[in-house]
């Protein structure tokens, strides 16, 4: 319920929401308007509390975990007693035998804001992170063997692919790593943890007369745990767990 309380000398709705199970994609500027009959564009002074063991995660990485994009004036309390986390970027593909290994994806955001003052109480064991970044694809390894023959000529050689790289930490899980699928092929990245970059692929190393190594690719960009769109007076109190960025 939406009540009506007084505010340097103006009427400023009022209510409050209890997040007790967990849930994906949150948007408190929908909850309100489908749950409360807010209009979307008055000013609000609205506290949100996360109760213990209860985890808000987000579906993909262009999603928030936690989305508060409200109208102008509003005035959010977020009190996290659980768990906010972006979703981890997937991690590039590795280089075939004659290609370099793709760019690891960017970690999703797990909070983002925009158009209010804010107060956030992370609570000791709470936690707050952005997705990982994930890990770049290593570099493939092209003409592996190659030798001069009889005749002066620079002939043969095998390619070697390489390593995926490792998916970020978040939503889906830790973060991930994978080996070098051969000795020549290059590794893919690990994933970053919460907050984290993925770290690159590393490039091919195979020899050989015309050999080419081919380059690994970049990690992943971190999610942030905290991200700032615009018109926002932020106040952090943190007595958990924030991975990542908080502006």
């Amino acid at each position: 319920m939406l009540m009506p309380v007084a505010q340097g000398g103006h009427q400023l709705l009022t209510t409050q929401i209890t997040i007790s199970s967990n849930t994906q994609d949150f948007d408190l500027q929908a909850h309100l308007t489908n749950n409360f009959g807010w209009n979307g564009s008055d000013a609000i002074d609205v506290t949100v509390t996360i109760n213990s063991g209860v985890t808000i995660s987000a579906s993909a990485v262009t999603t928030v975990a936690f989305k508060a994009h409200m109208a102008s004036g509003t005035v959010l309390t977020l009190n996290n007693n659980g768990q906010i986390i972006g979703k981890g970027g997937s991690g590039g593909t590795g280089g075939g035998g004659t290609s370099g290994g793709q760019s690891g994806q960017a970690g999703g955001h797990a909070v983002s804001f925009q158009d209010l003052t804010v107060t956030v109480n992370n609570a000791a064991l709470a936690l707050i992170g952005g997705g990982g970044g994930g890990g770049g694809g290593g570099g493939g390894s092209q003409a592996v063997g190659s030798a001069v023959d009889s005749e002066g000529d620079c002939t043969g050689g095998t390619n070697f692919g390489a390593g995926d790289g490792g998916r970020g930490q978040g939503t889906d899980g830790p973060a991930q790593s994978h080996s070098r699928p051969n000795s020549h092929g290059g590794h893919g990245g690990i994933g970053g943890n919460y907050g984290l970059s993925g770290a690159a692929g590393t490039d091919g190393s195979g020899s050989g007369c015309k050999v080419v190594n081919y380059g690994g690719g970049a990690g992943g960009a971190a999610g942030k745990a905290i991200r700032h769109v615009s018109g926002v007076s932020q106040t952090l109190n943190n007595s958990g767990t924030i991975s990542g960025a908080t502006s």
